[in-house]
């Protein structure tokens, strides 16, 4: 088997809800996560995990993955840590995985043993934030149990959350064979961060077939204009391939980020709310930082002089003094 080049990637579940009986093309996913999110520059790569029908009607579920060129994201070696805690306990595939590695959390849902979410969330960089982050946890299930699809599972069963020691770094390291044996799994066949690039030789092929085209016109043209001998052809201008370097650190905040106020400038009592969402429960609960310190508030709460007015599936609307602030999930204050 060739070997995997996994490099960093961050990955996020996006949801897409058309009519019924609508599947979107590559071309709808671009436009729609555009509007999503029209700062984003780069589009990154969808992959999906799975679609079904609710009352709103056909529901689809993409794994969005950012990254650079290569085969696979390193963070791949989750998935295969946990499908195979999920094979060797009991139930019907419905688990919940969850771990930390390097400050970020991650948590990977698999729904009748096919992965159906995947959400990363860092400021967990220490063990004291346990709390913080079985309390995120905690929130996430009780999510399970209210989701349009995960809700149809009779029960989950919750794994431990594992701290992991990995250094994506190291090439060589145990990490590695779980990414060989992630790649190995059906559901990630055909994935590439980048379309393959062809060989030399047959760039090389194609460049001496246009050379010899162009000598062969150039022959005739003057042997039918009665020249009396043969030019001799150019060598034919070939485009230089694109030179523009690749950002060597794409930021998932920035990717993600999207800023709106109603107003220039907010009134001194109601400065610009310093709010990083980590998270959404159900449209009804939210945590966070605010001014440095974790957070969970729900609608109507308050937050110092702000209030709570609203939490939508990708972000929370703030009221203070007559004027509203918008704070998008995972956008930084």
């Amino acid at each position: 088997m060739a070997r995997v080049q996994g490099v960093p990637a961050r990955i996020c579940t996006w949801e897409l809800v058309t009519g019924f009986g609508q599947n979107p093309t590559e071309e709808d996913l671009k436009d729609y996560f555009h509007r999503d999110f029209p700062e984003t520059e780069q589009l990154p790569k969808f992959w999906k995990m799975i679609s079904f029908n609710s009352s709103e009607g056909r529901h689809h579920r993409y794994l969005v993955i950012l990254g650079k060129d290569g085969d696979l994201p390193n963070s791949l070696v989750l998935f295969a840590l946990a499908d195979e805690q999920m094979s060797f306990g009991e139930g019907d595939g419905n688990f919940r995985y969850a771990a930390i590695v390097r400050g970020t959390l991650y948590v990977l849902v698999f729904y009748e043993g096919r992965l159906c979410h995947w959400s990363e969330e860092r400021g967990y960089g220490d063990s004291s934030e346990d709390s913080w982050a079985r309390e995120r946890l905690y929130n996430m299930d009780e999510f399970l149990q209210r989701d349009p699809l995960f809700s149809q599972a009779e029960a989950f069963r919750y794994g431990n959350l594992e701290h992991l020691d990995i250094d994506f770094d190291n090439p060589a390291g145990e990490w590695a064979e779980q990414l060989r044996k992630a790649s190995r799994d059906p559901f990630w066949k055909g994935l590439h961060l980048e379309p393959r690039r062809k060989g030399p030789r047959v760039a090389l092929s194609i460049i001496l077939l246009l050379t010899v085209m162009v000598a062969v016109l150039l022959a005739w043209e003057n042997l039918h204009v009665g020249r009396g001998k043969l030019l001799s052809p150019e060598a034919p201008r070939l485009t230089p391939p694109a030179t523009a370097t690749i950002s060597k650190e794409i930021k998932f905040r920035d990717f993600l980020k999207k800023t709106y106020s109603k107003s220039e400038s907010a009134i001194s009592e109601c400065p610009k709310p310093a709010l990083e969402i980590r998270g959404i429960v159900g449209n009804r609960l939210f945590s966070g930082l605010f001014s440095g310190m974790p957070v969970m508030k729900k609608i109507g709460d308050s937050l110092e002089s702000y209030k709570v007015k609203s939490v939508l599936r990708d972000r929370v609307v703030l009221e203070c003094g007559g004027r509203e602030w918008e704070v998008l999930n995972g956008g930084a204050p």
